[in-house]
């Protein structure tokens, strides 16, 4: 296939809605062959000469403002980091258009820079606590949403909830957190393609990027969230250094409970399992123990329900996440007991027991149930369930 009846097919997908409007990769790739077939290690050397490149710039450029004291003021530092910001999104739309890894890693080191720079002129030089908060989430949630890298969208995205749970924190509300956090990783890995659908097509491969980069984000940030509350048991609140750490774990817990019974709402749903069965009764049981448990064992609940989110999506990288921080959290709460090892060598095979016996029920009842269903079931059922599969893919393949 030549250039011509490349284009001509490509303005055919993209009439008919199933290739984005600004798609120019593979006409790229065409045109531009020797960047496909280049060997790792030089594109690896390649990247790393770029962020060398905007490292000297950079550097270069902090003397250059040092000298001229320019960097002594707020409003002098601020300018200088949304230029640099400025400089680096010119620099990711001309990798993005040349396919270049050196501009690509060129721009997110100098993207990174600016937001340096911006951070010192807010919160190194008396600019009021509330007022400097607010702005640098103003403008980490815009750089979110401008800058065209998954990486960067990703650690922007991640700031930016992160300060918002600093805000929480600051206006004495840290209980909104894990309930805030859960919610919005609910809706953004549960919620996506409903979300997808309700968006013109030309704006979905974009508001699928940002979809993304704020579930992997509030995921992230909720574990982190998690381990705070955890830590922060043992010390002093981050919003309030000479304070002491006040929590409410009942209304924490019980929010984040109700977000996990709403993600397990919609996962039944997503299989068609109805609400008053007994697989649902177990599942909301479930929940509510795990609730309970971890307003002792901080972070059992919201580890559990990252695992599930990444089981029910297929997200591996989300589920190691979550097994890591899901053994990390039992293992801090073991060694944190004020027990003797004997009292905690007999919690421990407590809980090794009812795992064993969790296990031996749902083998021997749910899943011996579950077959014994399927394999009574009509073909013309099996039939419709595979169509009504198969629709549902080509959907997801067409967003």
């Amino acid at each position: 296939m030549n250039n011509d009846q490349y284009q001509q097919e490509l303005t055919s997908l993209q009439n008919s809605g199933l290739v984005a409007s600004d798609y120019r990769v593979a006409d790229n790739h065409l045109s531009d062959r020797s960047e496909k077939h280049t060997p790792w290690f030089l594109q690896l050397f390649i990247g790393f000469g770029g962020l060398l490149a905007s490292l000297f710039f950079t550097g270069f450029l902090t003397l250059i403002l040092a000298g001229s004291n320019l960097l002594e003021s707020t409003v002098g530092l601020i300018i200088v980091g949304l230029l640099l910001s400025a400089l680096g999104l010119c620099l990711f739309k001309a990798a993005s258009k040349h396919h270049s890894l050196f501009f690509e890693y060129s721009a997110f080191a100098i993207s990174v820079t600016g937001q340096l720079y911006v951070a010192a002129g807010l919160f190194f030089y008396q600019v009021e606590l509330p007022l400097a908060v607010w702005l640098f989430l103003i403008i980490q949630s815009c750089l979110t949403f401008i800058i065209p890298n998954v990486v960067y969208r990703l650690i922007s995205a991640s700031i930016a909830l992160g300060v918002t749970v600093y805000l929480f924190n600051y206006y004495q509300l840290p209980e909104l957190s894990l309930g805030v956090l859960a919610l919005l990783t609910i809706v953004t890995q549960l919620q996506r393609y409903p979300l997808l659908q309700r968006i013109s097509r030309q704006w979905q491969a974009y508001a699928k990027a940002i979809i993304s980069a704020f579930g992997y984000a509030s995921a992230l940030m909720l574990l982190c969230v998690s381990v705070y509350f955890i830590a922060a048991e043992y010390g002093n609140s981050f919003g309030h250094y000479n304070a002491a750490f006040s929590y409410n774990y009942y209304l924490a817990q019980g929010l984040l409970t109700l977000a996990s019974l709403y993600a397990a709402l919609l996962i039944l749903k997503r299989y068609q399992v109805k609400l008053l069965s007994s697989a649902s009764i177990i599942i909301v049981c479930a929940i509510i123990v795990l609730g309970v448990m971890s307003i002792y064992v901080s972070g059992l609940l919201a580890t559990s329900l990252i695992i599930v989110i990444a089981i029910a999506n297929s997200q591996r990288v989300l589920l190691g996440l979550g097994i890591v921080a899901l053994v990390s959290y039992i293992f801090w709460y073991y060694y944190q007991l004020d027990t003797s090892l004997l009292l905690k060598s007999a919690s421990m095979l407590i809980v090794g027991i009812g795992l064993l016996l969790m296990r031996w029920l749902l083998i021997h009842y749910y899943l011996a149930n579950s077959t014994a269903w399927d394999n009574s079931s009509t073909p013309s059922k099996n039939k419709l369930s595979e169509n009504e599969l198969s629709k549902a893919d080509s959907q997801e393949r067409l967003l």
